[in-house]
């Protein structure tokens, strides 16, 4: 029989904020917890329409948090209600707001023996304080204060500040095979293609919160040298000729410090086998692009 004690916190976290990660810390610490499971539900009940970030990637930017803290794991789940994702865990983290929810009759349509019932199913509550709300029969969670002004959605609005740290991706975007993923035209303008590819990855950059940069072929554009532009990092082959940008790109990962945090964006399969090879990931060309 395992000893380990373990929780669960519910959420959407698109995406993982500084304030999710302190009430990580905080529940694990109150509650002597050997790990705690971020569960995502595959479809949140009353946010089917809030998550702009699939589950997946979700999950992937927990992992990266979690980097610091093993204890720390993403999870996906088909459960919706809170004591269907609570079920085998010793302890459920939720907001005030939540807990007043769960506690409510009305949300069992008046039926205070089902309401009852739900209560007593769940496992040790841990409540995150909210103005407004009282913690009636739970244990209140130790937060800063300062820390109640932070939400996912100024997160996702562009304060990147908000979000955890290490959840950020490194993307290398292979940009003459992204250009050529889509049958727009760009044969008849590379460079005008070249340009509106760097402005869909500044405004992703923007959106997004990643560290982008995009490595093209040929001569520095006029008015784009290498470097940082808006958010995005454009940088060029060394040399001329075939696969000079893949090489380009191979160095790059080569060279860095954790390439298994970077992810290179390409659909070209010896260059994925390449930059695999190395620990980088790899996404296909159309990922980063609005449809």
């Amino acid at each position: 029989m395992s000893l380990e004690r373990k929780g669960v916190y519910p959420g959407s976290f698109d995406p993982l904020t500084i304030a999710h990660v302190a009430i990580a810390d905080a529940a694990v610490q109150q509650a002597a917890l050997d790990r705690l499971d971020l569960a995502i539900s595959r479809s949140a009940l009353g946010k089917e329409d809030g998550a702009h970030a699939g589950v997946d990637a979700r999950i992937d930017a927990i992992s990266r948090a979690a980097r610091a803290r093993p204890w720390l794991h993403g999870v996906e789940t088909d459960a919706r209600l809170i004591v269907d994702i609570a079920r085998g865990y010793d302890a459920v983290v939720m907001g005030a707001d939540k807990w007043a929810q769960v506690r409510d009759p009305a949300w069992y349509g008046g039926d205070v023996s089902a309401r009852d019932a739900a209560v007593a199913a769940l496992p040790h509550v841990l409540v995150v304080p909210r103005p407004g709300f009282e913690a009636e029969g739970a244990e209140v969670l130790e937060i800063d204060p300062a820390l109640a002004h932070v939400s996912s959605t100024r997160a996702r609005a562009g304060e990147h500040d908000l979000r955890a740290p290490g959840t950020r991706r490194r993307v290398i975007v292979d940009g003459n095979n992204v250009i050529g993923s889509r049958p727009d035209g760009w044969w008849r303008d590379l460079e005008g293609a070249a340009r509106r590819l760097v402005g869909e990855l500044q405004a992703y950059a923007a959106r997004s919160g990643d560290r982008v940069a995009v490595v093209l072929d040929g001569r520095p554009l006029q008015g784009l040298p290498e470097g940082v532009h808006d958010g995005v990092l454009v940088a060029y082959a060394r040399r001329g000729g075939r696969d000079a940008a893949d090489d380009r790109i191979v160095d790059e990962v080569a060279r860095d410090r954790d390439p298994a945090t970077l992810t290179v964006v390409t659909s070209d399969r010896a260059l994925a086998e390449r930059v695999r090879s190395l620990g980088a990931r790899v996404e296909g060309a159309t990922s980063l692009r609005e449809p």
